[in-house]
């Protein structure tokens, strides 16, 4: 008798087709029994073969919400879940879109707000799923059935669904991991404040991969706590609950563990029932039922917090109606062959004027401006399989990653130097200006002085009157670029998603038509087919 096997299709997450299949196959008597010989006697069924890679076609930031809803249709629920976040796994929500997708379907996390760059129209979306989605029984892995609000699985404890990172530290359990440099990169005349970043991973076991990333534990500026406490009317020794569990102090809640530059709509929707004052009750109960424009996007819980002076709960009631602060995703920018036990970063410190408050970001700050040398922040290795140098260091390698997205290719270029990679290599850099936000310039051009860099073209758009951006070199050297892919050069980007990243693929799409003589839709194909090689690959947020 065949064993049962519900499709893929079917409107189930893994853990509850898997559930069910093993049900269906208990109740005909054809479960397999751990000496090999079923209890029936019945052949053992023989063993699975490994699962083919997934295909995730919507997983492209340059398609639309419903286009890419489209590309999932039929897939488990999960997937369609993710189709609807903005597909940059840029680790803002402290995952990845198919991490982050996974987590909410299981019930492990219910925030639907998470995902910044998609905004009100992916926790719209969310929202919109879940609540047509059929109930379903949960699955405890004791055979229990405690409910029907999803699946319940234990969670796992960095948040994608694998095991412990390798020295047992992860995003539940990061390592603490000593501050040892922080250097500005661009000049005091620069527009920007890029930093090199460096900490030390001696004794904690942890390895990565050149194109991973680092997980960052962040923690709230000191003086924006310290106003929030004062504007709840708290002193900050209260005890209060944290996400996990566990109370502490109202301070170190906000500290550490709670967004707070950032306003939750549960927070909004407490003071709106907590307002003494009926027009401030009134204008809160709309703004939470707004499902268009909803809290302005460019409040903080001050903001909140003073527009509506009424409006004041518990002050251990107004700290869990905030959303969870999670780890921050950076592209690594060094190589454990070039620098043994410790991990490079490149920050772009976020820092601007509203109002009548100066406003920061709140992981480029913390690691910037609030950590000191040898003090300690919670960090983490984030694997990125999707993203990595070719096996064969004799395979060229053009690099495409202005700004900020100079990170990955850092390590890519201490990495090929280290292994002693005879390929070529082309880095495509680019920013405002020369003089003031040329990154890692020196460190180039040795690169490019002792061989391993083959080429370096840059694009600083703000040294002559017409702006100059990295695509236009791509397209000014069109023949060769295309030359360099015909002889299997692996394309890589690192950088905004939005603008950069899709005015280079763009660039690469015409170069390919142009040079190989290709219609559009060929052009695309061939595109296409750089990527499912893993020829193409990026490194977007």
């Amino acid at each position: 008798m065949a064993i049962p096997v519900l499709p893929e299709s079917a409107p189930f997450s893994g853990p509850q087709r898997a559930w069910l299949n093993g049900f269906f196959a208990g109740l005909l008597g054809i479960d397999g029994s751990a000496n090999g010989a079923a209890p029936n006697g019945h052949a053992p069924a023989a063993p699975a073969a490994a699962p083919a890679e997934e295909d995730f076609p919507w997983h492209d930031p340059a398609l639309k919400m419903d286009e890419r809803l489209k590309l999932a249709d039929g897939k488990p629920f999960e997937r369609v879940l993710m189709a609807a976040m903005a597909q940059l796994d840029c680790g803002a929500c402290g995952y990845v879109c198919k991490s982050y997708s996974e987590a909410i379907a299981r019930g492990e996390d219910t925030d639907l707000s998470k995902c910044s760059p998609g905004g009100k129209e992916t926790s719209k979306k969310l929202k919109e799923l879940l609540a047509t989605r059929k109930a379903l029984p949960v699955v405890e892995a004791n055979g229990h059935h405690p409910g029907t609000n999803g699946v319940a699985a234990k969670p796992s404890a960095n948040g994608t669904g694998g095991a412990h990172a390798p020295g047992g530290y992860d995003r539940k359990n990061p390592f603490l991991a000593p501050l040892l440099e922080c250097q500005k990169l661009t000049s005091g005349a620069s527009q920007k404040d890029v930093r090199f970043v460096s900490f030390s991973l001696r004794g904690s076991g942890l390895t990565y991969e050149v194109g991973d990333a680092l997980g960052l534990m962040p923690e709230n500026d000191p003086e924006l706590v310290e106003a929030v406490l004062k504007a709840m009317g708290a002193r900050g020794d209260e005890l209060v609950p944290t996400p996990t569990g566990p109370h502490v102090h109202a301070y170190d809640a906000l500290a550490k563990h709670y967004v707070i530059t950032k306003v939750s709509e549960r927070l909004a929707a407490l003071l709106a029932d907590s307002a003494t004052d009926p027009s401030e009750s009134g204008t809160l109960k709309t703004l939470v039922q707004d499902d268009v424009e909803g809290v302005p996007a460019a409040w903080d819980v001050l903001d909140l917090l003073e527009q509506f002076p009424s409006a004041r709960a518990p002050v251990a009631d107004m700290v869990a109606a905030l959303s969870p602060l999670q780890p921050r995703l950076y592209s690594i920018s060094s190589s454990l062959k070039a620098h043994p036990d410790e991990v490079h970063l490149t920050v772009g410190v976020v820092r601007y004027t509203q109002g009548s408050r100066v406003r920061k970001g709140v992981a480029s700050n913390f690691v910037t401006e609030t950590l000191r040398t040898r003090q300690k922040a919670g960090v983490f290795v984030h694997h990125s399989p999707g993203f990595r140098v070719p096996t064969s260091g004799a395979v060229p390698v053009i690099m495409v990653g202005p700004g900020t997205g100079i990170a990955p290719f850092r390590a890519f270029l201490q990495e090929r130097a280290a292994t002693g990679a005879t390929g070529k290599n082309w880095l495509f850099f680019g920013d405002q200006r020369r003089d003031t936000d040329f990154l890692y310039r020196y460190e180039l051009e040795g690169y490019q002085n002792s061989g391993v860099l083959t080429r370096l073209d840059t694009a600083f758009s703000r040294d002559q009157a017409e702006k100059v951006y990295v695509q236009n070199r791509m397209l000014e050297n069109a023949a060769e670029l295309w030359d360099w892919l015909q002889n299997g050069a692996h394309f890589y980007v690192c950088g905004d998603a939005r603008r950069m990243a899709l005015d280079v693929d763009h660039a690469l799409h015409a170069i390919v038509a142009q040079q190989g003589g290709l219609s559009p839709d060929d052009a695309k194909e061939y595109v296409r087919k750089l990527s499912k090689e893993k020829r193409y690959q990026r490194d977007v947020y």
